[in-house]
């Protein structure tokens, strides 16, 4: 009996999942002048703090890593850091070479995809410290593109871009699916009908901000629109243009599948135990 009891209890201990830290949705709002990060409820789009202590003109990318943020604007090849845990401006972590202006930035769990914003179509891959690992073309962009992502599925990663600054072309914004060596994957998985720059990734779902709407829109992984939240609360009117989620909780998700495996296994673990025990 006290072995099974104990089994009951290792059981439950591995298939109750842990308390996460919650999930905010961070956006680099387009201004000319010094940038401002919200911090929003993804669930609700109100916006619990605006980050205005920052540096660089007219902003537009922003990523957390491990409570840093990294964010960029149009006006420089910079990319620059913040402490959130002691609201402390860190400086320029590393300049894109040759880049007059950035978009969007992601995070792979290791290194950063930024977008160009100097007029061409390229995203580069840059290692924390500031070296250059790679350069890719996105096809389907036809350059200034300021809506970019990296995400995963079956365990491989991905890059999500749209194909225009999205502010500003009076059209439905796509969004296409590349390979991390730039070669397009599916074209057009998202069409948001609203002006939309920035795009987002939360481990399981997609958000694009609309720019002019002052809103975000959810999808899911295979585009399906899912809804449309007003951005409410912030200081400041949302201008909103790149986008991210802590990566650190996003790139280290286990997917849908994997944790069906997982409690599958723990299952079956489970069953051999129980006739060990009783045998």
């Amino acid at each position: 009996m006290n072995k099974m009891l104990l089994l009951c209890g290792l059981v439950a201990l591995i298939s109750v999942p842990s308390f996460a830290a919650p999930q905010f949705l961070y956006a680099n709002d387009a201004t000319f002048g010094t940038p401002y990060i919200y911090q929003i409820d993804p669930a609700t789009g109100n916006v619990l703090q605006t980050i205005t202590n920052l540096q660089g003109t007219n902003g537009r990318g922003v990523v957390n890593v491990n409570n840093i943020l990294y964010y960029t604007d149009a006006d420089s090849g910079d990319v620059f850091k913040y402490n959130l845990a002691t609201h402390t401006p860190l400086g320029v972590a590393f300049t894109v070479a040759g880049a007059s202006g950035l978009a969007s930035i992601t995070y792979d769990g290791t290194n950063f995809w930024i977008g160009d914003y100097s007029g061409s179509n390229h995203a580069f891959l840059y290692s924390p410290t500031g070296t250059l690992l790679n350069t890719i073309t996105l096809s389907l962009c036809t350059s200034f593109c300021d809506g970019l992502t990296f995400f995963k599925q079956g365990g491989v990663g991905f890059l999500m871009s749209n194909r225009v600054d999205g502010c500003c072309n009076g059209t439905p914004v796509q969004y296409d699916v590349y390979s991390t060596s730039g070669s397009v994957v599916t074209a057009d998985l998202i069409t948001n009908p609203l002006p939309s720059t920035g795009v987002a990734w939360d481990g399981t779902h997609f958000f694009t901000s609309n720019i002019n709407n002052g809103s975000i829109s959810e999808w899911t992984m295979s585009g399906t629109f899912v809804q449309t939240l007003p951005v409410t609360g912030g200081s400041m009117s949302p201008l909103i243009e790149g986008m991210s989620f802590n990566f650190a909780q996003t790139v280290g998700t286990p997917e849908p599948g994997t944790l069906v495996m997982f409690g599958t296994g723990i299952v079956g673990l489970a069953g051999l135990l129980r006739r060990k025990f009783l045998a």
